[in-house]
């Protein structure tokens, strides 16, 4: 019990330090400003048709590409000074026990990618309730767009929503999945920064590693194949690349959580088990 009071009180200490890390700070106006510019459009685009929006645009905020780059890189933001360490780090870690620390640093990463995934959600229906109708379907003008190029032809190239995703799934479990999966990103990709940081003894190695893995889905969604995509696990967190019932070539769902769940749990144990072969210096403050 001790050891799970002692985590949980250095997870809460990283969330403390938000209110003057300049970094949390950029990340949050950031998706504010790309959510809102998403949702403004969208609400354009129905005011033009004469329709009312959905509430439910979240699962295709980042269907294309370049949206999902957009949209994932900025928690690179939150996550590169892995492995959170200040001042009064090593006071802590001496008072805490190293294992327990980590640990902490775990729940941590974890309970940001929630809370990252989350502000993203409440900013796409927060700023589409002015001009949303208030239903559990998927609206007209969602069907609309996922049928024809009335988006493009209004000047919103950027406005998508699949077809495929409306037709297997209500609104609420593509709400539901795509936040899954998106977290599932966000912790593997936080998880692998922390890592590598720790096992290089820098703060860059895992920055940079995510980076390529984040850019490395916009190439596989332009020019690769299906195949490709089973190694692209930035791409998984659309529910447009991911198979359902066996209707399409792309990963499955229990292949897409299985593998990042794999990794979460194995950077994890590995840095648990090794914990006293790396250390920390100047250079992780």
């Amino acid at each position: 019990m001790r050891y799970v009071k002692t985590s949980l009180c250095v997870c809460m200490q990283n969330f403390r330090k938000w209110r003057t890390d300049y970094r949390i700070w950029t990340a949050g106006v950031l998706l504010f400003m790309l959510t809102f510019e998403q949702t403004h459009d969208l609400s354009a685009l129905a005011q033009k048709l004469g329709v009312k929006t959905s509430l439910w645009y979240y699962p295709f905020l980042f269907s294309q590409y370049h949206m999902k780059l957009i949209f994932v890189l900025p928690v690179l933001l939150v996550f590169c000074s892995a492995p959170f360490v200040d001042g009064n780090a090593m006071f802590v870690i001496v008072r805490s026990k190293r294992k327990a620390w980590i640990t902490g640093q775990v729940l941590y990463i974890a309970a940001a990618s929630a809370v990252y995934n989350l502000f993203i959600l409440l900013c796409s229906v927060l700023t589409l309730l002015p001009s949303a109708e208030m239903q559990l379907g998927w609206g007209k003008l969602l069907n609309t767009m996922s049928v024809t190029d009335a988006a493009m032809s209004a000047g919103f190239p950027f406005l998508e929503s699949s077809r495929f995703v409306l037709t297997h799934f209500t609104p609420l479990q593509a709400v539901w999945f795509t936040f899954l999966l998106s977290f599932l990103v966000y912790f593997m990709l936080g998880m692998l920064v922390y890592a590598l940081n720790c096992i290089t003894n820098t703060k860059s190695v895992g920055t940079a590693c995510a980076s390529i893995i984040i850019i490395f889905s916009c190439y596989t969604e332009v020019f690769g194949t299906a195949k490709l995509l089973a190694f692209s696990p930035v791409s998984w967190c659309t529910l447009d690349k991911i198979d359902v019932a066996g209707k399409t070539v792309n990963p499955g769902f229990t292949y897409a959580v299985s593998v990042m769940l794999a990794f979460i749990v194995i950077s994890a144990a590995v840095l648990l088990l090794f914990s006293r072969r790396w250390t920390l210096d100047k250079k992780h403050i």
